[in-house]
């Protein structure tokens, strides 16, 4: 069996996995069917997440099916799973209160653990979550995405008319778009890539779009700051009504400005989110198996597992939405 391993940044490659002969009670097997190429595991490639440990075997987003599961474990084989991204202890003051997605001492799989991008994996089945049978892997492979999503929105409450914009149109932003759209948002995407602009409007058409430079006076009840850039989450502090909302998803180490004092005068409300909890999986499914819930523009590409180096490169470009590389007959 073949895994993806990162020896150091920018050294990925493909090698023959150690195989795990004897699970512990709660461990599953997985055969990996398809894995999500995620901005986390691109920063970590390229050398630019400050927290990221080499070696790894890069990879969060995937799901599978179950070869083997231990004595305790909840699955049978053939079980279709995904993997929620983090491990999390479960005794912290954040796990009791259910927020396991800011558990104290958490590791991140492919980040500062080892990832899942091999065609069979060992996981315990606590990070593991059971895919509906009525929903197609196709869209199943992005739960974890949109449970980034789903989690963020809660935050807020979205009716048929609420002004919003979203601020950066990648993949995160373009699901922020998807999930807003089907909510009846009064919708507004704002990037600076006229590519993206377009991939957006053509599957939406009914929102509207903006360059950075075309803003003036608009307003609105909730921003989604989904760029991770500095003078967009900048801007994004413009654009929110008084007594509004500003929720930012982007993630960025540079040094931001803050506007106290506007910040204060109109009553602004700031909410930071970061992934999701197990419960944002249960709504992600409900969303996906809704036919009417249209995700069409946020897959780009389905390249098979050999061709990793040319998912990365695409991934890497900024050129594409999602990539997922295909691990079904692999080699």
């Amino acid at each position: 069996m073949r895994e993806l391993y990162l020896e150091r940044p920018r050294h990925l490659e493909m090698r023959e996995s150690t195989p795990v002969d004897l699970l512990k009670d709660s461990e599953v097997r997985i055969k990996i069917s398809y894995g999500g190429i995620c901005g986390s595991d691109i920063r970590v490639l390229q050398g630019t997440l400050p927290y990221a440990q080499y070696p790894c075997r890069p990879g969060h987003e995937i799901l599978g099916s179950v070869l083997e599961a231990g004595r305790t474990a909840p699955f049978k084989k053939s079980d279709r799973v995904i993997s929620y991204p983090n491990t999390y202890c479960g005794s912290c003051e954040f796990c009791i209160k259910g927020k396991t997605n800011i558990c104290a001492s958490k590791q991140t799989f492919g980040v500062t653990i080892n990832g899942l991008f091999g065609e069979e994996v060992v996981a315990d089945a606590k990070y593991l979550v059971p895919v509906p049978d009525d929903l197609s892997s196709e869209r199943a492979i992005l739960t974890e995405p949109l449970a980034v999503n789903v989690h963020a929105l809660k935050k807020v409450k979205i009716e048929k008319g609420t002004t919003v914009a979203v601020v950066g149109c990648g993949i995160e932003g373009l699901l922020s778009t998807a999930l807003l759209h089907h909510l009846g948002a009064d919708l507004t995407v704002i990037d600076i890539n006229p590519a993206k602009i377009e991939k957006a409007k053509s599957a939406y058409p009914n929102i509207k779009t903006l360059h950075p430079g075309e803003i003036k006076d608009q307003l609105f009840d909730v921003v989604i700051e989904a760029a991770g850039v500095k003078e967009a989450i900048e801007q994004a502090f413009t654009l929110v009504k008084p007594g509004g909302t500003l929720i930012t998803l982007g993630i960025t180490d540079q040094a931001v400005s803050f506007p106290s004092l506007h910040v204060t005068r109109s009553e602004m409300t700031i909410f930071g989110s970061i992934i999701y909890t197990k419960d944002d999986f249960e709504d992600a499914f409900r969303y996906l198996k809704n036919p009417q819930f249209d995700i069409s523009p946020v897959i780009a590409k389905i390249l098979p597992f050999k061709e990793y180096e040319q998912a990365f490169a695409d991934a890497s470009s900024g050129n594409y939405t999602k990539i997922i590389l295909d691990f079904h007959d692999s080699r």
